[in-house]
């Protein structure tokens, strides 16, 4: 992708997001799953010194792709439907049961590079590298509550329908910020299944709405509102998870 693409700006307001030259306005919708699938995960070991200190850089690797929609970035040209996924332990006190997901782009010698980053509990990774070396994970799937941008028309639609999701502009203009999540459900299985159905879960074309439609409702229900208010406090547990992640790689 073209980093040199100046970034429009960005305000947010009600929930919603608008960008400058843009005639979107995008929400977070939480009801929405993002879904990655993934075959051939790798297995890398190996230690990482950091000040002074031996850190554990035990992860999994994989090639995935975004199923039935493609990551974007507000107020940039662009999509991908495929990124880079890292899966590493992480057992954060307090949060050892959930699983968390953080997905952005990556500088990789001046392109950027969507990747997509989950922090495991040690039983869960060592379960799935448990399951890899024996050959019944030869793909996996995972299902995510996140912090990711849709746009208001596609508010709604089924699931099934392919979306676009979009990370927001950072408030300095200089690149976009990370969206981070729960993961809500990861499985895994032999190679063979997960191939096949790889190849059956292909959504087929489907038309995006009109943004024009003057029959697409403007008004928040209550619904809406007491989701977006469960979604805040949720992110409100992110921030602190990750602020944990922080202050352990230091």
């Amino acid at each position: 992708m073209d980093e040199s693409q100046p970034t429009a700006s960005m305000s947010v307001s009600g929930g919603r997001m608008t960008i400058g030259g843009s005639p979107h306005r995008y929400l977070q919708d939480v009801t929405r799953r993002f879904r990655l699938e993934a075959a051939a995960p790798r297995l890398v070991g190996g230690y990482v010194s950091r000040d002074g200190q031996l850190g554990d850089a035990r992860r999994i690797e994989a090639d995935a792709r975004i199923v039935a929609g493609r990551l974007c970035r507000a107020g940039r040209e662009g999509a991908d439907d495929a990124l880079g996924l890292t899966l590493r332990p992480f057992a954060a006190a307090g949060e050892s049961s959930r699983l968390l997901l953080m997905l952005g782009y990556r500088d990789d010698d001046g392109e950027a590079v969507p990747f997509a980053e989950a922090f495991l509990p040690p039983a869960v990774f060592d379960d799935l590298k448990a399951e890899m070396l024996s050959g019944r994970a030869g793909g996996l799937a995972l299902e995510a509550t996140t912090s990711l941008w849709i746009r208001e028309e596609d508010h709604g639609l089924p699931a099934a329908q392919p979306v676009d999701w979009y990370l927001g502009p950072a408030e300095d203009g200089s690149g976009t910020v990370p969206a981070r999540g729960f993961v809500e459900s990861i499985e895994w299985r032999p190679a063979a299944v997960a191939e096949h159905r790889a190849s059956v879960s292909a959504p087929a074309p489907a038309a995006m709405p009109d943004p024009l439609d003057p029959d697409e409702p403007d008004e928040e229900t209550a619904a809406d509102q007491l989701r977006r208010i469960n979604w805040s406090l949720k992110q409100l547990l992110l921030l602190l998870a990750f602020l944990l992640i922080i202050v352990a790689v230091k």
